[in-house]
C-alpha cells in the first residue's frame, strides 16, 4: 500500500505471506498525521479478508509504541546485523478477531 499527498509518496506498508507486516514507513515530514494508522488499518483489513488469525512484525524501537497502540504484543527482543551494524528490534504479534457476517 502507498500513501500519497499531492502526488508525493509519504508512506507505504506491505503484507507478506498473508500475515507478516513486512514494511511500514512514513516520511519524517508526515509523521503524526494518521498516515501510519490508515495504512495499518488497511493491512489488518486485508489480513482479515484472507482469514488470518494473527499478524506478526519485526518492529524497530521507535515504531514499538505505535504497534503496541495497535494491539501488538512483544514476543521477544532481537538483534539483527545489517552491513556489519547491529540493530535491535522486537518480534511482535497481534491476534486478530474475525467476525463472521451472515
Amino acid at each position: 500500500l502507498i500513501a500519497q499527498i499531492d502526488n508525493k509518496i509519504v508512506g507505504y506498508a506491505s503484507l507478506e505471506n498473508k500475515a507478516y507486516l513486512d514494511l511500514m514507513y512514513i516520511h519524517k515530514d508526515f509523521q503524526r498525521q494518521g498516515i501510519a494508522y490508515r495504512l495499518y488499518a488497511d493491512i489488518e483489513k486485508e489480513a482479515k479478508r484472507q482469514r488470518q488469525t494473527v499478524l506478526t512484525a519485526d518492529v524497530s524501537k521507535t515504531a514499538k509504541p505505535f504497534f503496541e497502540k495497535m494491539g501488538f504484543k512483544i514476543l521477544t527482543g532481537q538483534t539483527v546485523v545489517r552491513n556489519g551494524v547491529e540493530l535491535s528490534n522486537y518480534k511482535m504479534k497481534k491476534e486478530l478477531i474475525i467476525i463472521e457476517k451472515d
